[in-house]
C-alpha cells in the first residue's frame, strides 16, 4: 500500500444484491487505514424505508427494530461523502460496493464519488492463487481471521482491512521481476485495482531486497527452485516393519496417533502379503469407516516400498488422492525415522508448460482477461513445485482456451532450451521416477495400463475404494465421444482472420518459405467447411432428442437415449457420413502442411514449434474421432448399441454419445489378474460376508479376504427405524410417492431442529418433493436444498454447512463420497432402495450380456450393487466417536422382501432395526438427541 495514503476499508449490507434495481441500503460500514493501522471506523444502520426480507434479516443479523430507529441514507450522505473523499476506495466485490454507494448519492441528489477503487477479491484470487474460496469468511479464515458474524457490515470490514494487510505483505514477498510484470498487466484489472501493484512496484525499487534463496529467476520468470531428493537410498540399512504390537503401538503414539487393533491386523495382512514373491491370490480387505483405513495400508506400505520396488496406490477421486499425499503420507513421514519419496501419478496435461506460458506471456494483451491468468500464475510460480494446475482454483475459468494453450503435451518436442532443466513435465517423471510410492486415481491408473500394458509389472497394487473398480473398468471400456471437445478444437483452428486461433497465427508467423499460401487457404476452407457441417449437425441431434414423444421437459436431469440406427432420421445419418468425410478431407490437408513445416523444423522458432505442435495434436485428436465415430454409428449389433447422453438444461453444450467395448474390458481384466501383487480395499467390499460379486465381475480365481470389525458403538450412537405407515397413493412401479415422502419428511423432522440428508434414486422425484417440501408451512424455518435445484454438488454441501435446520434431497453422489462430518448431519432418510434402473442403457446391455451367458441379472448384479450401495448410504452418517444419527427407511421391501435379509445382513452386528409408526418416530427422534453431551 502506498505510504501516508489513506484506505477506505467499506462494506454495505442492502434489501438485496442488484444494481439499478432501485435496493436500498441498511447498513454502511467503513474503516479508515494508514500505513497498515486503523485511524478511525464509522458504522450505522441505515433505515430503508421499506419492510426487509426475512432472508436478508436472517443473512445479516439486522433486525427490524434495529432500522427502525436508524437514520436514513440521506441524513448521513454528507457525512459519508465527505469522510471517503480523498481515500482510496476499498472493497470485497467492489463491482457492487462502490456502484451501489454512487447509486445511493445520487438518489438524494448528491455527486457520484470520483475517487479510486480496489477490488480485494480479484486481489485475492491473484496474490493468493492456491485458496478453495475467494468467499470473505473462508478466504480470511484460511489466512488466520476468524470472521465471527459474516454479512455484518462492520465485521466484515475489519474482516476486509486484515485480508488488505495479508495482500500487501503478500506482494512486497514476491521477487521484483515478477512484481513488474504483475504491474505491467494490471490494466486488465477492476476499477482502479492496478494501483496496488504500482504502488507497490515503486516502494520495492527504492527498497530492493534479495531474492528469496528458494526462488531461481528463468527469462524473467521467477519460479520455485526444484525440490531436491531426500530419500534414504541405503538398502543396508533398512529400517525394520514393527510388527510386535507393543513396537507399533510406540511408535503410533509418538506420532500422536491412536492405536486400534484391527488397523494393527490390517497392516500386518498388507506386509504379509506384499513380502509373498509370488501370492497366487488377490488380497481382499473390507475395513469400516472410522477403523483408519488409510493408515491401516499406508504404513506398512512406507516400510516395504522403495524406487526398485514401488507401491501404486490407487483411489476413486482427485480429491481423495492429493490428500493422501498431503495429509496422510505427510503426517506418516514426519514421524518415522526415515523418508520417502512420494508422487502422485496424474495426465500430463494437468502440468502447466514453461515454454507454452512465456510464449502466451510475452504476446498477451494487459486489458485482456487473458492478463489476469497471466498474473495469476506469475504468483503461483513463485510457491508452486510440481506445477499442478489442480493447485489453482480455476472455477468458471476452467473451459477457457488459455487453459488449453499453457498445458503441457506429452512427447512436445518444444520446451525452450532454457526450460528444460525445471520443466514441470520432466520434473514429474524423475518424481515418478525416484519415487518409492505412487499414488493415482482409478481413472487414469486404467486408462494407463490400456495405453501401456506392461506399466505396473514390477509394483505392488493397492485400490482403495475397490468397490468402484468393475464400473472404472467399463467406463475404460467405453468409447466417448464429446460435442464440446470437437467444437473447443475446431475454435482453435479457427480462420485465417480470426485473431488468437491457429490459422491466424500461421499466417501471422510462418514465413513463405515454409508454408505454401495455398496450403493454408485450403485447411481454411476445409476448417470452415468441417465447422458449418459439424455446428449443423449437433443441432439436428438436439432438435430430435428434444422432440421425441418420450421426452419429458419438465425434469431438469442428464438424459441418456439408446440409438437404434433403424430410427434414426435419414437426415441424420447423411450428414454423420458427410462429416466424416469432410473430416478426413481436413486430416489430410492439415497433415500435408504440417509434414512441410516438419521437413523445416531446423528453421523454425521456438513459437512456430509450438504451434506446429498445437495443430499436430488437433489433427491426432480428430484421427481418433473418425474412428470412434466409425465404431459408434456404423453398426447395428442391437446388443450393444450407442448411446446418447446430455445434460437438459444446456443439451447443446453436454451433448456426448458413447458405446461399450467388450474387448478392451477383456485386455484389462487380463492385465488387472496377471498384476504380481494386488490389494483391494473398501469399506464396502462384500455383500452377505462373501467378496464373490466383485469376484465374479473382475474375474478373480483366487482370493483372501479379511473383515475387520468397527470401532462405533452403534448401539449408543445410532439408531435405525423403518416406518410401518403404508402409502396409499403409492403407484404399482412406484415403491414410495412424492406426497408420502413429503409427508414424511414433515412428521419426522417436526419436533427436531437436526440437519436431514434424504436420499433418492431418481432426479423426478427429487423435484416433486422439493416443491411440495417449499410450499409446507411447518417448514418455513428450514433451509431446503436439493440435487441440480440448489447448485452443485459442492456449492449444496457449503449451503448445507452454513445453515442450521437444513433439509438435503440428493441421489448419486450423495449416496458416497460427500461426508458431512460431526453436527452437519445427524438425521439421514433413505426413500427407496438403491437398485440401479433397469432402462438405464448400459444396465440394459450388462444384463443383456448375463442373460446370453445364463444368470441371473437381479440376484448376480442388481441385488449385490444396491447392497453395497446401502451400505455407503448408511456409512454418510457415523464418521467419528462424537458422531450420533439416525437412519429412516421409508421402503418396506426393506424388511419384507425375500432378498430383505441380504440388505439386514449388511448392517453393522449392534444395529438395531426399530420398526415403527412415523409419529413415535418422531418422538423418539426428540428424546434421541436430547440426551447428547
Amino acid at each position: 500500500m502506498k505510504k501516508d495514503q489513506i484506505y477506505a476499508i467499506v462494506d454495505i449490507e442492502a434489501t438485496g444484491a442488484s444494481i439499478g434495481k432501485d435496493e436500498r441500503m441498511i447498513q454502511f460500514a467503513c474503516v479508515l487505514v494508514k500505513n497498515g493501522k486503523t485511524i478511525e471506523t464509522f458504522d450505522s444502520f441505515v433505515n430503508p424505508s421499506r419492510k426487509v426480507s426475512g432472508l436478508i434479516r436472517n443473512l445479516t443479523g439486522i433486525s427490524s427494530k434495529d432500522l427502525a430507529t436508524a437514520p436514513y441514507f440521506e441524513d448521513i450522505a454528507h457525512l459519508i461523502h465527505q469522510l471517503l473523499e480523498d481515500t482510496i476506495f476499498v472493497a470485497h466485490n467492489v463491482g457492487f460496493d462502490f456502484r451501489f454507494l454512487n447509486e445511493c448519492f445520487r438518489r438524494v441528489g448528491m455527486p457520484a464519488l470520483t475517487i479510486p477503487a480496489i477490488d480485494t477479491v480479484l486481489l485475492s484470487q491473484i496474490l493468493f492463487p492456491k485458496e478453495e474460496s475467494y468467499k470473505l469468511k473462508e478466504l480470511t479464515a484460511s489466512l488466520g481471521y476468524t470472521l465471527n458474524h459474516a454479512h455484518n457490515a462492520l465485521f466484515d470490514a475489519k474482516a476486509t482491512v486484515y485480508l488488505l494487510n495479508k495482500l500487501d505483505e503478500r506482494l512486497k514477498k514476491l521477487p521484483l521481476v515478477t512484481v513488474e510484470k504483475l504491474a505491467e498487466l494490471s490494466a486488465a484489472t477492476t476499477a482502479e485495482t492496478s494501483l496496488f501493484f504500482k504502488h507497490a512496484l515503486k516502494e520495492m525499487k527504492e527498497q530492493p531486497i534479495d531474492l528469496d534463496e528458494s526462488l531461481i529467476i528463468i527469462e524473467g520468470l521467477a519460479l520455485k527452485k526444484p525440490m531436491t531428493d531426500n530419500e534414504q537410498l541405503t538398502h543396508r540399512s533398512k529400517h525394520t516393519y514393527p510388527y510386535k504390537e507393543t513396537d507399533k503401538r510406540a511408535q503410533l503414539e509418538l506420532m500422536g496417533l491412536s492405536y486400534r487393533e484391527s488397523q494393527n491386523q490390517m497392516m500386518n495382512t498388507i506386509f504379509n502379503y506384499y513380502k509373498q514373491e509370488t501370492p497366487d491370490w488377490i488380497q481382499f480387505i473390507e475395513a469400516p469407516a472410522g477403523s483408519g483405513k488409510s493408515l491401516g495400508y499406508l504404513y506398512p506400505s512406507l516400510f516395504l516400498s522403495s524406487p526398485k520396488e514401488k507401491v501404486v496406490i490407487s483411489t476413486y477421486t482427485k480429491l481423495l488422492q492429493r490428500q493422501l499425499v498431503e495429509e496422510n503420507l505427510a503426517k506418516l513421514l514426519e514421524g518415522l525415522p526415515f523418508s520417502k519419496t512420494i508422487a502422485l501419478m496424474k495426465s500430463p496435461s494437468q502440468y502447466l508448460s514453461l515454454s507454452a506460458f512465456y510464449s502466451k506471456l510475452k504476446d498477451v494483451d494487459a486489458s485482456d482477461t487473458e492478463a489476469i491468468f497471466c498474473m495469476k500464475l506469475l504468483v503461483w510460480l513463485t510457491e508452486t513445485d510440481e506445477g499442478d494446475l489442480e493447485e489453482i482454483g480455476l472455477g468458471k475459468t476452467l473451459h477457457h482456451a488459455f487453459w488449453t494453450e499453457v498445458k503441457s503435451v506429452l512427447n512436445a518436442k518444444t520446451p525452450f532450451e532454457c526450460f528444460k532443466e525445471v520443466d514441470y513435465l520432466a520434473r514429474r517423471e524423475k518424481r515418478m521416477e525416484k519415487a518409492s510410492i505412487l499414488v493415482t486415481n482409478h481413472a487414469y491408473l486404467f486408462s494407463q495400463w490400456q495405453q501401456f500394458p506392461d506399466t505396473f509389472d514390477n509394483t505392488n497394487l493397492l485400490l482403495d475404494e475397490a468397490h468402484h473398480i468393475p464400473d472404472v473398468i467399463e467406463q475404460n471400456a467405453t468409447i466417448r465421444l464429446s460435442v464440446k471437445t470437437i467444437t473447443n478444437e475446431l475454435k482453435q483452428l479457427g480462420s485465417k482472420e480470426k485473431e488468437e486461433t491457429l490459422l491466424n497465427d500461421c499466417l501471422e508467423l510462418l514465413p513463405p518459405e515454409n508454408i505454401k499460401g495455398y496450403q493454408l487457404d485450403t485447411l481454411h476452407s476445409s476448417v470452415a467447411m468441417v465447422s458449418e457441417g459439424w455446428e449443423m449437425w449437433c443441432k439436428k441431434w438436439i432438435d430430435w432428442l428434444i422432440h421425441a414423444d418420450s421426452y419429458e421437459d419438465r425434469i431438469v436431469e442428464w438424459k441418456e437415449k439408446t440409438l437404434y440406427f433403424n430410427e434414426l432420421p435419414l437426415d441424420i445419418k447423411r450428414d454423420t457420413k458427410f462429416f466424416c468425410r469432410n473430416l478426413e478431407e481436413l486430416i489430410y490437408v492439415g497433415q500435408q502442411l504440417t509434414s512441410a513445416l516438419n521437413k523445416a523444423e531446423e528453421k523454425l522458432t521456438q513459437k512456430e514449434k509450438r504451434l506446429l505442435s498445437k495443430i499436430n495434436a488437433i489433427l491426432d485428436h480428430f484421427l481418433t474421432v473418425t474412428k470412434r465415430f466409425n465404431y459408434l454409428f456404423s453398426s447395428v449389433e442391437s446388443s450393444n448399441p450407442t448411446v446418447v447422453r446430455f445434460y437438459s438444461k444446456n443439451p447443446l453444450s453436454t451433448l456426448s454419445f458413447y458405446r461399450f467395448d467388450q474387448e478392451v474390458k477383456d485386455t484389462l481384466l487380463s492385465q488387472f489378474n496377471s498384476a504380481n501383487h494386488i490389494v483391494l480395499t473398501s469399506s464396502t467390499l462384500s455383500v452377505n460376508g462373501s467378496v464373490s460379486y466383485l469376484k465374479n465381475q473382475l474375474g478373480i480365481e483366487n482370493n483372501q479376504l479379511a473383515l475387520y470389525p468397527s470401532s462405533y458403538n452403534y448401539a449408543k450412537q445410532a439408531k435405525l427405524y423403518v416406518t410401518t405407515d403404508v402409502d396409499t397413493h403409492a403407484q404399482k412401479n412406484n415403491s414410495v410417492s412424492a406426497s408420502f415422502i413429503t409427508e414424511q419428511i414433515e412428521r419426522a423432522l417436526s419436533k427436531t431442529d437436526e440437519n436431514c440428508l434424504v436420499l433418492f434414486r431418481s432426479h423426478d422425484m427429487i423435484q416433486k418433493v422439493y416443491k411440495r417440501l417449499i410450499q409446507r408451512g411447518n417448514l418455513n424455518n428450514r433451509t431446503i436444498l436439493a440435487q441440480n435445484i440448489s447448485g452443485s454438488t459442492a456449492k449444496i454441501k457449503k449451503q448445507f454447512k452454513k445453515a442450521r435446520q437444513s433439509i438435503l434431497l440428493g441421489s448419486d453422489s450423495f449416496w458416497e463420497g460427500v461426508d458431512f462430518p460431526l453436527d452437519e448431519l445427524k438425521i439421514v432418510m433413505i426413500t427407496k432402495l438403491p437398485f440401479d434402473s433397469p432402462d438405464m442403457p448400459m444396465v440394459k446391455r450388462r444384463h443383456q450380456s448375463m442373460r446370453a451367458r445364463g444368470e441371473n441379472p437381479f440376484v448376480n448384479d442388481v441385488l449385490p450393487r444396491a447392497v453395497i450401495k446401502f451400505k455407503q448410504g448408511i456409512g454418510r452418517l457415523i464418521r467419528s466417536q462424537e458422531d450420533k444419527g439416525v437412519w429412516i427407511v421409508l421402503d418396506r421391501r426393506f424388511v419384507e422382501a425375500s432378498y430383505a435379509p441380504m440388505f439386514l445382513n449388511s448392517l453393522p452386528e449392534d444395529l438395531k432395526v426399530n420398526e415403527q409408526p412415523l409419529d413415535q418416530i418422531s418422538e423418539d427422534l426428540s428424546d434421541f438427541f436430547e440426551t447428547e453431551e
